[in-house]
């Protein structure tokens, strides 16, 4: 016999009750009353050495009665092992554990091995399990739907041989990517059969879940109701990050990688919210370690910010370090000698008597210089041009219609076909209707050109924009593509012939062309049909300036996105490199993704040489930013975004709800306890007529010895 509810036998324990009752109120029989004691007060019955049991019969049936009820509560049942038996289901257990650069972290990563093999343990025999790990990407281990290895406690095996050979990577955390791509995974499994449809499927993520692990992409997505979602968070034994990144307070400084400025090089520090550290060193290092004779102590409170001003680099000094901090594998930053190429601009016009009337004034106040590609803005004369052309040093020629330029004409052309752009701004009347015209003609080398002034009552305005060309793909985003505030007071009005090779990139409101493009062999003849002064327009003084410059003089932007700092996992552009190599600092080298369409990723961070056989180029990569933001979140976050959570119980907890379920099956079958109940009642009916009895034969008793 078993008991479902067997805490309610405790209660068995009062029929010491009725015993005591028996025993402290048994009264001497035949007793007589004196008016001497009256007014004395009866003493409570004791219990003594002379106390003994009376109605051995009585106290029996109140006992029983006590026992049969208690017995009742405790709902008893026969055992039956052929109900009580019986094997568990298996369950589909897709473990996803990750791999990302904040589970570099030691004590996390220890902590991640030992609750998935912990997991492994609590698991049973007939449980299929597969495992996947996810950073940047998903990964599969052990598929789930292994042709390979039918046998659950074969996937099982598997996976455990797996645990020792995973290693965190430096990528960032694309945790709802890897969520949704291994939901989905045992959606199409179930569906397509591969899987038993019956069985139960949970996903079980091993992870520190903090607040940079990318689950915003979640939202909106229909998370499988029949699929569990068991989160194990790991947290770290010391909380908080701080986590420094470079930031150039002199532009020129860093462009021309002045190590010797101490204002050229500025650290941003941010300190994790739950960070129990504030206090820390930096000093500039190498690969040896910080330089202690430079460091400088930060009080950077938690969930704040300080800028503060790197000493003046050391020679052989590649990377400033944080010293301090809970984590040490995000607080080196790897600085990259720059090594940059200086790039001429030309231009060659009339000198106006105002400075800010004059075209050049503008080229050379914009900021037309990246980290890699310097450019100087020069005005020369037009006999110079010749020379300038054949120049190497020079990208660009930006000309304003003079009778002189004619004659160099083809000289103009043979520079744009060699790579070289040729900007032509129609920025004022001319006195000459032929001047402006036949310039165009012979750059264009096309005839049917006509240029008049653009009559227009107050300004014109651009209503043509063709953003699919790189001058104006920047301003794409419906957030950035109103031109509505930049103003032409006055313009040319040019007609062109029916030609292919002329592209109209921008047009004014009466329909005109304001920007046309010709390619030039490798390089690009522009027209503007208006300047940019404050005279002809308010283009100068446009935020949308400089970039409509940058396409004009790098159509392709190749300039523009060549950088020097990139995060691990990040694309790196390499077209430029015919027969590329990759090499550490040790000359050794390095690990990195295929090259494909002329990008490639670098997998750890460090300083890095690009090579080929004419160019050189050092990078540094380092920790995603992402990857440093560790503030834990709360599980209940993926609630919100409409996941189903979902406890994996061990097998142990497993067979025991199991066995517990058929228990209650096999009582509810039998109903001892309604038995139990009518018992006790009859034993009370019995106890009841009994006292009854012995109470009026007490009572004849007295009145015989009265």
């Amino acid at each position: 016999m078993g008991l479902l509810t067997p805490i309610y036998v405790l209660a068995a324990l009062t029929i010491v009750g009725p015993v005591i009752f028996h025993l402290i109120r048994r009264q001497p029989q035949g007793q007589m009353q004196f008016s001497s004691l009256m007014f004395l007060s009866p003493s409570p019955p004791q219990l003594t050495r002379r106390s003994r049991l009376d109605n051995l019969l009585l106290l029996l049936l109140r006992a029983l009665a006590i026992v049969l009820i208690t017995l009742a509560f405790a709902r008893p049942y026969l055992r039956q092992q052929s109900l009580l038996g019986g094997a568990l289901s298996g369950r589909n257990i897709v473990i996803l554990l990750d791999t990302s650069a904040s589970m570099q972290r030691a004590d996390v990563w220890q902590a991640a091995q030992q609750e998935l093999t912990d997991l492994l343990d609590s698991l049973g025999s007939g449980d299929h399990v597969a495992l996947y790990t996810v950073d940047r990407q998903l990964s599969t281990i052990v598929p789930l739907d292994n042709e390979e290895v039918i046998d659950s406690a074969a996937t099982q095996q598997t996976v455990r041989a797996a645990i020792g050979e995973l290693k965190p990577t430096w990528y960032r955390t694309e945790l709802a990517q890897g969520l949704k791509a291994v939901a989905d995974t045992v959606s199409a499994a179930t569906i397509s059969g591969r899987i038993d449809p019956a069985a139960e499927s949970r996903i079980v993520l091993i992870s520190d879940l903090h607040v940079g692990s990318e689950l915003e992409p979640l939202q909106g997505y229909p998370w499988p109701e029949s699929i569990g979602l068991d989160v194990r968070r790991i947290l770290p034994q010391t909380p908080g990050n701080a986590r420094p990144s470079l930031i150039f307070a002199q532009e020129g400084d860093a462009q021309k990688g002045n190590e010797e400025s101490g204002n050229g090089y500025r650290v941003r520090i941010e300190n994790n919210e739950d960070s129990a550290r504030q206090a820390f060193q930096l000093a500039w290092g190498d690969s040896n370690g910080p330089i202690a004779a430079q460091s400088t102590t930060v009080q950077v409170p938690a969930g704040q910010v300080r800028v503060i001003p790197v000493a003046p680099r050391p020679s052989g000094s590649d990377r400033i370090v944080l010293m301090g901090d809970a984590w040490q594998a995000d607080n080196e930053v790897y600085v990259a000698d720059v090594v940059s190429t200086w790039e001429r601009i030309a231009f060659v016009g009339p000198r106006p008597s105002r400075p800010e009337e004059d075209l050049s004034y503008f080229l050379k106040q914009a900021p037309l210089s990246t980290q890699i590609t310097r450019r100087e803005v020069s005005v020369i004369e037009p006999h110079e041009l010749p020379g300038t052309a054949g120049n190497s040093e020079v990208q660009a020629i930006v000309l304003e219609p003079m009778a002189e330029l004619g004659a160099h004409a083809e000289a103009l052309r043979a520079f744009a076909d060699q790579g070289g752009v040729v900007i032509v701004c129609l920025a004022r009347p001319s006195g000459d209707a032929n001047l402006q015209r036949g310039l165009l003609e012979q750059l264009w080398d096309i005839e049917g050109v006509r240029v008049t002034e653009a009559e227009t009552e107050d300004f014109a305005l651009l209503s043509s924009i063709d953003f699919r060309h790189p001058v104006f793909a920047p301003f794409a985003d419906p957030r950035f593509n109103d031109f509505s505030k930049i103003r032409f007071w006055s313009h040319r009005r040019v007609e062109l012939p029916e030609d292919d090779s002329l592209r109209v990139v921008a047009s004014f409101d009466d329909e005109t062309p304001m920007l046309v493009q010709q390619s030039v062999g490798q390089g690009s003849i522009w027209m503007l049909a208006s300047g940019w002064q404050p005279e002809g327009s308010g283009l100068g003084l446009s935020s949308k300036f400089v970039p409509i410059l940058f396409g004009m003089l790098d159509p392709t932007g190749r300039s523009r996105q060549m950088q020097l700092t990139y995060e691990v996992g990040e694309e790196i552009d390499v077209h430029e490199f015919s027969d590329l190599k990759i090499l550490d600092m040790s000359g050794i080298e390095a690990l990195h993704s295929p090259i494909e369409a002329g990008r490639v990723r670098l997998m750890k961070p460090g300083l890095y040489w690009l090579e080929s056989d004419d160019l050189r180029r050092q990078i540094a990569i380092q920790v995603p930013a992402s990857e440093s933001q560790l503030r834990s979140l709360d599980v209940d976050v993926l609630e919100q975004y409409g996941v189903a959570l979902g406890k994996v119980v061990s097998d142990a907890e497993r067979r025991e709800a199991t066995r517990q379920l058929q228990v209650e099956e096999l009582e509810s079958r039998q109903r001892l306890w309604q038995w139990a109940i009518v018992a006790g009642i009859v034993v009370l009916a019995v106890e009841t007529l009994w006292a009854g009895y012995l109470a009026r034969k007490n009572a004849r008793g007295l009145l015989a010895t009265s």
